[in-house]
């Protein structure tokens, strides 16, 4: 009697366990989905960017153009934002009708749980426990009777390959310890991802960002089961994830690339160190794997047997006690024999991803004959009016989103007020008076950066930046990049932008100051996961250090920009608290052991 091609024969679990598992996991999506639903009711707005894409996606629907009315009623096409966002507008309208932006909320709120789910996943995969290990509880057998693989379950052991080139066989007692703590670690972070505030308001409003908080879950989980076991479902599921978050925005490209090389690494790794164990086996006197199935020995009744981890197959022998496998291949095996299929699936993943921006490209090249791939850096078509003066006046003092909102964002459109400039804007009394002499002529002549202020304005930035290159290159970058990270995420609530003035508004200053508090522990939470070095700590510390350099090119900071970050700060923050709890617990153990 033949077994199942693939067998799974995870930790047994008591019904208790089972039963916390499926309450922690329903209560955290209850409160998460309550959470949502309160600030869809009480925040949800259409205005600004939501107009846009809403814009982009009637036209698709209405006249089959990707383009925008202009006041006048007339239809333009545009490039200024990438039709990722558009196409999921285009097909909320189909369904659930014309400019009914409230029903984008509605499909964000069940993708931005499911995106919890599958970081709490991630997470369990990635708990540095078993990251020193070949990937536990998946077992193939080729041709094994039922009792073989009953007593299989249950003389579970799980392979430890050491430090020193050694193994060490770990029972089951171990593994259901390890396996809890991976299972902790997913509780702890679903939970810190479906109560998280500052991303559960993005769900609630038709932005891009809720999408792309999904796909990079979807991302960061498809890579890890790719890892684990390289298949096409999982490699197409990467795929959409990295291209489909270029699609929404430019930068959303980046998780594509990090994870891509990490990807490309963890293989070739696990290519280049094929090691046997044969030597291991001779080492430490261990039994020594080998094939796709194992049967009993002839000559002696079997007395144990061991839980073979992912990449570990037995077969039959002669071994005098029952089952010696005579060689076994760790995970790096299977990997280098499937290599010309791992060649092949790239090839493909890579040839879908290029093709959205491929056509892209195409109908840009069609329309305004220039090659862009992706959307202009200051979101302005071919041809439309650039001032790179004003922006290189403002990317010189500009250190807040206090500046963003008050100065960057009106400007050209609205008068330029004088007194919501800090004092950093100017180095010198004669600044401050060529300041005010071009705030004022851009005032007279109709809120309007024609081309001789904007080269005023851009050669009072050169001045500046020759007297402070320091200041320039490196301070107020990193200064923005600071608020980006640091800032009480409020900015789609109703407080007002000067929340630190508690004599103005005590009760928003408060509320402030909890968010940064809160902020704060994410970001904490964030770095002891980092410092425990679970699986892809390093692809994730690329991540953030690479987006970090990017927004320190930014000259109008939002804290929105980093909210990217958060589900890889999800999913270290639910390792690194569950690994605390876990110490803690440990040791109030030993303590009330050595009391008594």
């Amino acid at each position: 009697m033949e077994a199942a091609p693939e067998s799974q024969l995870p930790v047994p679990r008591p019904a208790s366990v089972r039963l916390y598992a499926v309450l922690s996991i329903t209560l955290a999506l209850a409160a998460g989905l309550g959470l949502r639903l309160w600030m869809l009711k009480q925040f949800f707005d259409v205005d600004g960017d939501p107009l846009v894409y809403g814009g982009l996606a009637k036209n698709l629907l209405l006249a089959g153009r990707y383009a925008l009315t202009a006041p006048g009623g007339e239809i333009y096409c545009t490039l200024i934002r990438l039709p990722g966002y558009p196409l999921f507008l285009a097909l909320c309208f189909r369904l659930f009708g014309m400019e009914n932006y409230v029903s984008a909320a509605w499909v964000q709120i069940p993708l931005d749980l499911a995106g919890c789910l599958l970081l709490a996943d991630f997470a369990g995969r990635i708990v540095p426990v078993l990251a020193r290990q070949i990937a536990p509880v998946s077992l193939r057998f080729g041709s094994a009777s039922p009792s073989e693989s009953a007593l299989c379950s249950k003389f579970a052991f799980s392979f430890r390959t050491s430090s020193r080139g050694g193994s060490e066989f770990h029972n089951g007692t171990t593994l259901q310890r390890e396996a809890a703590f991976h299972r902790g670690a997913a509780h702890c972070t679903l939970w810190l991802a479906a109560l998280c505030p500052f991303t559960a308001i993005y769900a609630a409003q038709p932005l891009t960002e809720s999408l792309t908080l999904f796909v990079l879950a979807l991302a960061l989980w498809s890579v890890a089961r790719f890892c684990e076991r390289p298949v096409w479902s999982y490699a197409l599921w990467f795929t959409f994830s990295v291209t489909y978050a270029a699609l929404l925005r430019p930068d959303g490209a980046l998780i594509g690339v990090v994870l891509a090389l990490a990807l490309v690494m963890s293989l070739r790794r696990a290519e280049g160190k094929p090691e046997t164990a044969e030597k291991l086996g001779h080492k430490e006197n261990l039994p020594v794997l080998k094939g796709c199935g194992f049967s009993r020995a002839a000559s002696e009744p079997i007395m144990d047997a061991a839980l073979a981890p992912v990449g570990m197959h037995i077969v039959e022998n002669k071994f005098p006690r029952g089952l010696k496998p005579r060689s076994f291949q760790t995970a790096g095996h299977p990997t280098a024999r499937k290599a010309p299929r791992l060649v092949r699936m790239a090839l493909v993943c890579t040839l879908l991803a290029l093709a959205p921006f491929a056509a892209w490209s195409w109908r840009n090249w069609q329309v305004f004959h220039v090659f862009q791939p992706l959307a202009p850096r200051l979101a302005n078509d071919p041809g439309e009016e650039t001032h790179p003066g004003w922006e290189g006046w403002v990317k010189s003092w500009c250190l807040d989103f206090v500046s963003t909102y008050d100065v960057y964002w009106p400007v050209p459109g609205s008068p330029l007020d004088l007194t919501k400039l800090p004092n950093r804007a100017f180095d010198s009394p004669a600044q401050l008076a060529e300041t005010a002499t071009l705030a004022a002529d851009y005032n007279s002549q109709g809120q309007s950066l024609t081309p001789a202020i904007d080269a005023r304005f851009g050669r009072l930035a050169e001045e500046r930046d020759a007297a402070h290159p320091l200041r320039s290159a490196l301070w107020l970058p990193l200064g923005r990049m600071a608020d980006m990270w640091l800032r009480p995420r409020v900015e789609n609530l109703p407080i007002d932008l000067d929340w630190w003035v508690y004599e103005h508004h005590d009760t928003e200053t408060l509320f402030s100051w909890a968010y940064v508090g809160l902020n704060a522990l994410y970001l904490l939470l964030g770095l002891a996961g980092l410092c425990m070095r679970p699986r892809f700590w390093g692809p994730m510390l690329a991540y953030f250090l690479l987006r970090s350099a990017l927004l320190m090119t930014v000259e109008a900071p939002e804290s929105r920009y980093t909210i990217e970050c958060f589900p890889m700060l999800f999913a270290l923050g639910g390792v690194a608290l569950h690994g605390a709890f876990r110490r803690c617990t440990t040791l109030w153990q030993k303590r009330g052991s050595a009391a008594s």
